[in-house]
């Protein structure tokens, strides 16, 4: 059996019904939807902070750049970034408990109230100031409380579950209206959670811990696993694999799984950038976005350049169909079109490619030759543009362009192989159809 086969084999055997159970699971996709009802905050959030830190001086834009945020002040740039991607945790608990609920049948929005109260509860206990009043800090609202957030938006929904199900409620007269009805099965939970959240952080106090900075202890090790070149290349492999089956990698590995230690990542350097701290985090969204996939996934802009130049009616055909949507990260086109998706003759350079240029962006980051990550623009925005961006680094752009030349150099000899069968199979049709035309009299 060739190696093409063994990997396919494992692929279909053990990898595809893995995912097909990950993407199908409740709290997952709890998780997942959650985290992507916050993306307008994130962008915006991320945007506002490149606003704020201009990348230098010396020239007209970059002079005019400084002198805009004098005008606004940086410290009014930063309070909008603080209630967007600065408490974005706070967002992300109400929309997971929410979607849980709604996979469940509860009441979603009492499910994501609750949840929200429970974070608010864990995260920020409210301190009295003379002449001032109630604060409520945001320090754990941002990165550092997204695991918290995780946590509330899944347990609070489980509760009202439990609790619906062993019919523990306060019960009361038909007559009253349904949606105060409702409001009152709300009492016993916010009751057991005031209970169980003050507790806990009664208990954490005695050690100077609260819920999150205990649950951000737990899970340090995680965090700072993620943010290794093994876990970047092992992502990378999984969602080619995955994408070679036919099945969205993309969304599994990076939306399902890897997301919220991401954006935990580009919280922590943001966070540093703003107390100006040095830039702790490499594996963010972005690096897969704008350096590893560009033109989404399998790294396929270069690639859809050298389509749209052959000689084959089919691969030029896809490859001038597919210019535009590749230019903005979309590239079902390509893997379905010309096809990829389990096509031995791309194999090779279809895990090669995006492995090679990890390696790449890996190194350009380590050696400080671009700028680490600390805003998230949207995915769709073209690679070298999107990566300035989110590093507010121009070199940002020379990186990708090597990383577009590298996928090109290690498609083409396969791009040749399958134009050439192509151009075969293309010639016979041609033949055909010229014998089964009548000819004139």
């Amino acid at each position: 059996m060739s190696i093409f086969n063994k990997v396919m084999q494992f692929v279909e055997a053990v990898v595809a019904p893995m995912a097909a159970k990950v993407s199908c699971q409740r709290h997952i996709n709890a998780i997942k939807d959650g985290f992507v009802a916050t993306m307008p905050f994130l962008i915006v959030g991320s945007l506002l902070l490149v606003l704020a830190f201009p990348p230098g001086e010396g020239n007209f834009f970059l002079d005019g750049w400084h002198s805009l945020v004098d005008k606004i002040g940086q410290q009014n740039i930063l309070a909008s970034f603080q209630i967007s991607m600065g408490i974005f945790a706070v967002y992300a608990a109400f929309s997971i408990g929410y979607n849980l609920a709604e996979s469940y049948g509860l009441r979603s929005l009492n499910s994501g109230l609750l949840s929200l109260f429970t974070f608010l509860l864990a995260v920020a206990p409210v301190q009295f100031i003379d002449d001032i009043g109630g604060i409520m800090p945001i320090a754990n609202m941002g990165g550092t409380g997204a695991f918290t957030a995780i946590l509330t938006g899944l347990l609070v929904p489980e509760l009202q579950r439990f609790l619906r199900d062993k019919n523990i409620r306060l019960k009361m007269p038909d007559a009253v209206p349904p949606k105060i009805s409702a409001s009152f099965d709300l009492l016993i939970p916010v009751v057991i959670v005031c209970i169980v959240v003050v507790s806990i952080n009664a208990m954490l106090s005695n050690y100077d811990l609260n819920i999150p900075t205990a649950i951000m202890e737990i899970f340090k090790p995680l965090v700072s696993a993620s943010d290794s070149f093994f876990a970047c290349l092992l992502a990378v492999i999984m969602i080619q694999l995955l994408w070679f089956g036919g099945i969205h990698g993309s969304s599994v590995v990076v939306t399902g799984i890897l997301y919220p230690v991401l954006i935990i990542n580009l919280g922590l350097n943001q966070e540093a950038l703003a107390a100006g701290q040095e830039l702790p985090k490499i594996f963010v969204n972005p690096i897969l976005d704008f350096f590893i996939f560009v033109g989404g996934a399998g790294g396929t802009w270069g690639f859809v350049v050298l389509m749209m130049r052959s000689k084959s009616t089919h691969l030029r055909t896809i490859g001038k169909m597919s210019i535009i949507p590749s230019t903005f990260n979309i590239n079902e086109p390509v893997i379905f079109g010309t096809p990829i998706v389990m096509n031995p003759n791309y194999f090779i350079p279809w895990m090669l490619s995006p492995m090679i240029n990890t390696c790449i962006v890996w190194a350009a980051f380590k050696t400080e030759i671009i700028s680490k990550i600390i805003a998230l623009p949207p995915w769709t925005m073209p690679a070298p543009i999107g990566a300035v961006i989110a590093t507010n680094s121009s070199t940002a752009a020379f990186v990708v362009v090597l990383c577009v030349l590298v996928s090109v150099i290690i498609y083409y000899p396969f791009f040749k192989i399958h134009e050439k069968q192509l151009l075969e199979e293309e010639k016979a049709t041609e033949e055909q159809e010229m014998e089964l035309k009548p000819s004139k009299a």
